[in-house]
């Protein structure tokens, strides 16, 4: 089918058609006296009134826009800006509209929905708005039980944890001011030991029990193994899964455990279970299983070296990542897509992390990345999702030297999208113990990752999506929020063009320099101003740029932002962005050289001031929890954004 006047009229036609179709979108403004180049809105010299050629632009309105929904996003944006026809063909389309607002939001839609279009399009702005704005639609406080404990988690808009008798409990996050919330037991025979969920898939609920159990090799050589029991149950019933063969799985552990710690993770027809004990005296060897929780059959089965593995996710449904303490480095496995296929028992890859400096030693390696991915889509009471191919991975990561006494503290910041890509990386062969070469970081981490300073650990749930919350202080202060969407980056660089091109002024009077925007804007430190732990040349906050910017959304025109309220109190919002090649600050040498880092990301601060003792993130909420004074959970506080 031809397209007349194609690129042959731009001199770079991606670059161009999605710089035009910004401008479009009201997300970027051109310098004075330069044009959009425009294609398609001429008639080819072919064509002719006698000619019986179609073009793209004949098609009716409904299948050209088929047509473009199977475009990528970003295609159907340069369209937009381009072109008059698909201009005000995209611009008057719901369903366009609501295709590339999904993807600049790193959203999914959900076909379950029964929403229109054009709502589901409307919550999606909203939600979006309030986020950037961290205006929540209305915050709710959860009294809990007495005596929960401090090592709770949060998963995909479930709170849960165990009291002090061992009592399993758990409350859904409410996604209304109106709606119940119900703190609920879940009673078995044995102690719970570890627990996951599968909630928005499959409204799973894994429960992991462990029992000791004495077996004699000889007479004189006693050894305790474990009884390990998978409780396959549904979360809203507490009943077992409709979907399972096998209510519950068993196995025995392979290594004479103290007790056991088992992370579990779950993605697709996939389970997986990392079993570690951090006795000193018994020092059994890390074990890794894979089920396919539908059947309960094993797929996969590995032991590692005493204390060598972290918390692992899954990358895709069928590849997850263990991050290997003792080495430093990121192990990729495969799974077997069957019980019956026989795979090499090595990994797929291996990425190293930076070199330590000697005499450091990495002690704490754990990984997270929200959602997980799947294979199916969520309950039709979510109209759209977030899209877990760009969700963000966490690494934390704790040093130890003998040249100082507290452990300093790391984040390590990727896209899952980019992990993935690394495949591509696989060598072709491999070391003489069969294991692939690992990659050095210089060559698969400076373009792709991000490195932040910490002053103490945290839990894991501070991520969700692109998103991350920063841990909470020892006082009341603001929540600051970090996005590594990149189009959420184009959109803050786009307001600071703006307000340089409007000729604004500094605190101090000085009137800025249009050319201050082309460079790296801010750098930022997830440690706090106050740190005992601050280096002397620890990196601080710099300086902040107001951007409020109600017209720098794309696809939302400043005319048609007039028609959202204005948030209560947090209109202004304190913004950053990183674009350049930046050196991780490491004042106390944790590592051996340099360490660079260049995944771009944008800051938002409240206005409110908040004295949370943790702060945890999930999909639609910012849960501030507090505890007692004896370290029990003693409330929750939600603040809900849709």
């Amino acid at each position: 089918m031809a397209v007349s006047g194609t690129a042959q009229s731009l001199e770079n036609p991606e670059v161009d058609a999605f710089e035009a179709g910004m401008v479009q979108q009201g997300a970027l403004e051109l310098p004075k006296g330069r044009k959009t180049t425009q294609i398609m809105n001429k008639p080819s010299s072919t064509m002719t009134a006698k000619s019986t050629n179609v073009t793209l632009l004949d098609l009716p309105p409904e299948i050209l826009t088929h047509v473009l929904l199977d475009l990528p996003f970003t295609s159907v944006v340069a369209c937009q800006g381009v072109n008059r026809h698909l201009q005000v063909l995209i611009s008057g389309s719901a369903e366009l509209q609501y295709y590339t607002h999904l993807g600049m939001y790193g959203q999914v839609n959900n076909p379950r929905s029964n929403l229109s279009i054009s709502e589901r399009l409307r919550r999606l702005i909203t939600r979006q708005r309030r986020w950037e704005e961290l205006d929540f639609d209305f915050d709710k406080i959860i009294e809990v039980p007495s005596g929960l404990d401090s090592s709770a988690t949060l998963s995909t808009g479930v709170f849960y944890a165990a009291d002090t008798d061992g009592t399993f409990r758990f409350v859904r996050i409410p996604n209304s001011l109106d709606r119940e919330v119900k703190w609920r037991k879940v009673h078995t025979e044995k102690e719970i030991i570890s627990t996951g969920t599968c909630v928005c898939e499959y409204d799973l609920h894994v429960l992991i029990t462990a029992q000791p159990r004495t077996i004699y090799m000889s007479v004189a050589e006693p050894r305790t193994v474990h009884e390990v029991q998978i409780h396959l149950k549904r979360l809203s019933t507490g009943g077992p899964h409709p979907d399972v063969q096998r209510a519950t799985i068993s196995f025995e552990t392979h290594a004479e455990f103290g007790t056991p710690y088992i992370f579990v993770e779950c993605a697709g027809d996939n389970l997986l279970l990392v079993l570690l004990d951090y006795s000193v005296t018994l020092k059994p060897e890390d074990e890794v299983y894979v089920y396919e929780w539908k059947t309960g059959e094993p797929k996969l089965a590995l032991c590692a070296p005493f204390s060598s593995y972290g918390y692992p996710f899954f990358l895709t449904t069928d590849i997850f990542l263990l991050p290997n303490v003792k080495n430093g480095e990121l192990e990729y496995w495969k799974i077997p897509q069957s019980p019956s296929e026989s795979i090499p028992l090595r990994p797929l890859l291996v990425l190293s992390l930076p070199q330590l400096r000697s005499g450091n030693i990495l002690t704490t390696f754990n990984g997270r990345a929200e959602p997980a991915p799947s294979t199916r889509s969520c309950d039709a009471t979510k109209h759209f999702y977030t899209d877990p191919r760009h969700a963000i991975a966490i690494f934390c990561l704790d040093i130890q030297s003998a040249e100082f006494v507290p452990l300093r503290h790391f984040r390590l910041f990727v896209h899952r999208s980019s992990l993935v890509g690394c495949l591509d990386q696989i060598p072709t062969f491999t070391s003489l113990n069969g294991r692939p070469e690992p990659i050095p970081y210089d060559k698969w981490g400076p373009s792709v990752c991000r490195w932040f300073n910490a002053d103490r650990g945290s839990w894991f749930e501070i991520t969700f999506g692109q998103r991350y919350i920063t841990e909470a202080g020892t006082e009341d202060e603001p929540l600051t929020l970090i996005d590594f969407n990149p189009i959420d980056v184009a959109r803050v660089l786009a307001a600071e063009k703006h307000r340089l091109k409007a000729g604004a002024s500094h605190e101090d009077g000085r009137r800025v320099d249009r050319n201050e925007g082309d460079g790296c804007l801010e750098e930022w430190s997830l440690v706090d101003n106050g740190s005992e732990y601050k280096g002397e040349n620890e990196q601080v906050p710099l300086r902040t740029h107001e951007t409020s910017a109600p017209g720098i959304l794309f696809g939302t025109p400043t005319e048609k932002r007039e028609t959202y309220d204005p948030p209560r109190e947090q209109r202004s919002q304190a913004k950053a962005v990183i674009r350049a090649l930046s050196p991780l600050n490491d004042p106390h040498y944790c590592f051996e050289n340099t360490v660079y880092s260049s995944l771009p990301y944008t800051v938002r601060s409240s206005q409110d001031m908040h004295g949370f003792d943790e702060i945890l993130l999930d999909e639609e909420s910012i849960l501030g929890v507090q505890y007692s004074d004896l370290g029990f959970v003693k409330q929750i506080h939600v603040l809900h954004y849709g």
